[in-house]
Formats: structure tokens, C-alpha cells, sequence
């Protein structure tokens, strides 16, 4: 079932025209897709019941998503045992989740969700005010429209100040008032700021590798369950990082080339011995290279050169 979802929702982003790469080889990830549309770039995450998403998995997904400017977004079509509804905002720890045909409509319609689901029931966001404008237009007091509404007066004055409501009484507010005063939901904007942790547990000569960057300035951010192992930032780029010395260095360095090029991002694997990979879009260093550089100016240097090479 996850399977169907991930090419429903590749044929979505194509239709929209978006620029996509999937994860689905390789485990474990925090985001099985990646895409771009100009300046959006978007994370995915699918899964068919939203419930087997990790705290560790959504904090990392978050932070991947700030450290490259991305939106994360989870896609799934059911929670315990119940269908994520059409339309529907979800919040499984700090992520918004909608199911596909949200999806669609979002990304190919252009039509942004406007409920959201919390502990009792559907809600809306109000725009406070305009609520306040169009009342005051129409001469209504505080305790006239709470009277209409049959609500206290300080319910009232808490939608003003943008507190938000049941369906059912923000369409009968925008009944009352002749207006719209639902607002939508930014999909787009939705994650909280994330604090990023800079401690690193690699070992052995991948935590040589680190420290080695380190010293000339490059600001390492580890990342657990993605295809890179680092996003490294030098002359304030932004460089996914394969450090990890294992024997699929040339699977992941493919699906890390892929994922630069979505990103229009430059990649690096660092190595200790000499590989037989040839990805044209990754970069690969060797470890004792990193000791003939001073500065993070001279690591870009050094990675447009192997490019170029």
C-alpha cells in the first residue's frame, strides 16, 4: 500500500511539474522524496498509516528540511484506524499530514486545506481582523454578534485576537458577516522553528573525517537516516556529505548525486581509500586531501575541481 501511494504521488509532483528524485532503496530515511519547483522545494515522507511515523524520525526530517530551506510534508491514508479525511490538515509530531487527494489539490490545484484535525473534532484558522472590521462595518457589538452566535462575549473576543473555531461556527460567522474569514493553511510554512543539534557520535575514521572539517571551518550538521550523512555548510553553501565507509559507497553516492541535482546543491563523499565510483554530479575527496586545506573557501575549491575532473 505505501508503494501505491509513493507513484500516486510521483505522478502528482510530475503533473505539477515539479523535479523529483525518490528514496525508496535505501533505509532507513527520514524523507522518501525529494522535490523542486522553482524556489519550493518540498520533503516527503509516505505512508499509508501515519502512526508508524518516529518522534526521531519527524525531528530529523524537520531539521534536514531547515538546514535546506525545504517543506516537509507527510502523505498518508490512515491514522489508527481511521482514513485521514479530503481537505484535512493532520499533526503528527510537528509535521503536517494530509492524505493524497489533499496532496493533490494542493500541489496541482493550487487549493490550500483550510480545516485541521485536533484532540475533539475539526477546527479553522480565523482571521481576527477581519472579523473585527466587518462587524464593526455592520455596526455590530461584541455582545450582539456573541448573541447571533450564541456564544459568551469573550468567545467572541478571542476570535478577533485570531483564537480558532469549530467549522460550524466559523461558516455561520461568515454567514452573519457577508465574508470569508477561514483562512488557509500554509502547508508550505507549517513546521515550527527546529533547533538543530551539532553533536556528532561518528567514530573511528568517520569521526576523523569530521574533526578534519572542522579545523578548516566547515560547519558539520550530522544527519542519521538519510542518503548523506552530513550537511555541511562552507562559504554559506549548503553540501550533503557521505563520510560513511561502507561497501554501498557507490549506491549511495548515486542516490546522493540525484538528490544534489533536484537541489541544485553540490555533494561530496569523503573517502579513505580510493573508490572505483564514477557519479558525475558527486564529489569525491580523499580523506588525507582535507589536511592540505585551510579554510572552508579552499574545501569549494577543491570540490569544483573534482567536478570539473
Amino acid at each position: 500500500m505505501q508503494m501505491a501511494i509513493v507513484e500516486s504521488v510521483l505522478r502528482i509532483l510530475s503533473k505539477a511539474g515539479y523535479t523529483v528524485t525518490d528514496l525508496v532503496e535505501t533505509k532507513p530515511r527520514c524523507f522518501d522524496i525529494v522535490a523542486r519547483k522553482g524556489d519550493i522545494i518540498l520533503l516527503l515522507k509516505i505512508l499509508y498509516n501515519i502512526d508508524s511515523l518516529k518522534p526521531e524520525m519527524a525531528r530529523e526530517m524537520k531539521i534536514v528540511a531547515k538546514l535546506l530551506k525545504a517543506s516537509p510534508i507527510v502523505v498518508g491514508e490512515k491514522y489508527k484506524s481511521d482514513y485521514l479525511e479530503r481537505g484535512v490538515v493532520y499533526n503528527r509530531h510537528g509535521l503536517p499530514v494530509v492524505n493524497t487527494a489533499t496532496f493533490y489539490d494542493f500541489v496541482v490545484e493550487g487549493i490550500y486545506p483550510l480545516v485541521y484535525s485536533a484532540p475533539g473534532g475539526f477546527f479553522v484558522k480565523i482571521d481576527g481582523e477581519k472579523l473585527r472590521e466587518m462587524r464593526e462595518r455592520l455596526g455590530l457589538s461584541i455582545g450582539e454578534l456573541a448573541n447571533i452566535l450564541g456564544v459568551s462575549r469573550r468567545t467572541v473576543k478571542k476570535y478577533e485576537e485570531d483564537v480558532d473555531a469549530s467549522i460550524e461556527t466559523a461558516l455561520k460567522l461568515e454567514e452573519v458577516l457577508g465574508v470569508e474569514i477561514i483562512k488557509a493553511i500554509d502547508l508550505l510554512n507549517f513546521v515550527q522553528d527546529e533547533s538543530v543539534d551539532l553533536k556528532c557520535d561518528f567514530a573511528g575514521k568517520e569521526g576523523e573525517i569530521v574533526k578534519q572539517l572542522e579545523c578548516i571551518g566547515v560547519k558539520v550538521y550530522p544527519i542519521k537516516h538519510a542518503p548523506f550523512d552530513i550537511v555541511s555548510q562552507a562559504e554559506e553553501e549548503n553540501i550533503l556529505t557521505g563520510v560513511r565507509q561502507v561497501k554501498e559507497i557507490d549506491k549511495r553516492a548515486t542516490i546522493l548525486g540525484r538528490i544534489s541535482k533536484v537541489l541544485s546543491t553540490k555533494a561530496v563523499y569523503i573517502v579513505d581509500r580510493k573508490v572505483k565510483v564514477d557519479v558525475n554530479s558527486v564529489a569525491f575527496v580523499m580523506k588525507d586531501e582535507l589536511q592540505c586545506l585551510s579554510s572552508p573557501k579552499d574545501f569549494i575549491s577543491l570540490l569544483k575541481e573534482k567536478i570539473e575532473d
